[in-house]
């Protein structure tokens, strides 16, 4: 069962790296087009581009 969940999870969330303390931070799917900051140093995040 957890298999099942860490794998649902996985495909909801989105990771973007910090370009400054270059730390991996998880971004809901609601957040994913918006602007986040990076739980370790505060830097802005900014969207990825969407692939094409």
């Amino acid at each position: 069962m957890w298999g099942i969940y860490s794998t649902l999870m996985a495909a909801f969330n989105r990771k973007r790296k910090c370009p400054q303390c270059g730390k991996v931070n998880i971004i809901r799917l609601e957040n994913k087009d918006k602007t986040v900051k990076c739980r370790k140093c505060g830097k802005d995040l900014p969207p990825q581009n969407p692939r094409v």
